[in-house]
């Protein structure tokens, strides 16, 4: 089944990696459930392979241990203020071929323009990526209104060139955080907050997942991710009748904030992520309409 299905979406290309062939196959599925989401499935069966097409060879900052537990201890993610060598050509590509993706997908002009950005030189990666991992998405959309680029879109294309390189710095520096309890709501490694969350395993412990960097960290089920209360008359939950035990979006009604929750056996791998974000896009819907807050904006600390 995993091959033939493989060989019908790319022919005699290269396969994907298995985490990203997992991913496909995942996607396949969706698709045949939900309908309604065949546009939004394109796109993502389109860049995921792209992202993954060639080795991921930028280097992980050197960080002491002890200077990486100060930072955790305070409430600083472990890349904040620190340097990222990046392999400029590699980002280019995959910055070029997210960009030609988006246009494929979603038409006009801005995958183009923001295509030509990077071309002309008014794109900068470095000084780019250092001012998302400081000000998160509020630094890329003032640099994008600057440049007359859609906000959004330049954010979007951002994470997704970034994300496999994080990614691996992540894994990398994974074990300076094993000795170091993180408390905070957003991510222990390059400080986004977090994309959606997982109820793991028998005991359904929550972890928080970053769609930037793919960190993991535990955090407490009765707590609110963005403003810190454990007030349980102002946490709640929103689900779809007879999806409650696999989808989930957890409510504050103290700070307005959610987070979409799925229900896993163990840790979603990075490429999943994305199929995750697709299949519960009707969480989003539904808190949206109640006036709950994404956390796309909202800034760390």
């Amino acid at each position: 089944m995993a091959s033939s299905l493989l060989r019908k979406l790319f022919g005699s290309a290269t396969p994907p990696v298995p985490e990203v062939a997992a991913a496909l196959e995942e996607l396949e599925r969706l698709e045949q459930e939900r309908p309604e989401l065949t546009g939004p499935i394109a796109l993502v069966r389109d860049f995921l392979p792209l992202l993954y097409q060639e080795p991921v060879l930028d280097p992980v900052p050197a960080l002491a241990s002890g200077h990486a537990a100060a930072k955790l201890a305070g409430g600083v993610p472990l890349l904040r203020g620190e340097h990222l060598d990046l392999d400029i050509p590699a980002f280019h590509r995959r910055w070029l071929n997210v960009c030609a993706a988006m246009q494929r997908h979603r038409g006009g002009v801005d995958g183009d323009r923001l295509a030509q950005a990077l071309r002309n030189g008014s794109l900068n990666a470095n000084a780019l990526v250092a001012e998302f991992l400081t000000g998160g998405a509020q630094a890329i959309h003032g640099w994008a209104d600057a440049f007359g680029l859609d906000p959004g879109l330049t954010a979007t294309i951002l994470r997704l060139t970034l994300f496999p390189v994080l990614a691996r710095i992540n894994a990398a520096l994974a074990a300076l955080r094993d000795s170091v309890p993180w408390s905070q709501g957003y991510c222990p490694t390059c400080g986004s907050w977090p994309l959606l969350g997982e109820f793991r395993g028998l005991e359904q412990t929550r972890f928080l997942r970053c769609g930037l960097c793919s960190a993991a960290w535990e955090f407490p089920r009765l707590r609110c991710v963005f403003c810190g209360t454990h007030d349980h008359h102002l946490l709640g939950y929103l689900h779809v009748d007879g999806e409650e035990s696999h989808y989930r979006a957890t409510t504050c009604d103290a700070c307005r904030g959610y987070i979409k929750m799925v229900s896993t056996l163990g840790p979603l791998a990075g490429p999943q992520l994305f199929v995750a974000e697709l299949a519960t896009t009707h969480l989003d819907l539904a808190a949206l309409a109640r006036n709950y807050l994404p956390n796309r904006g909202r800034m760390t600390g």
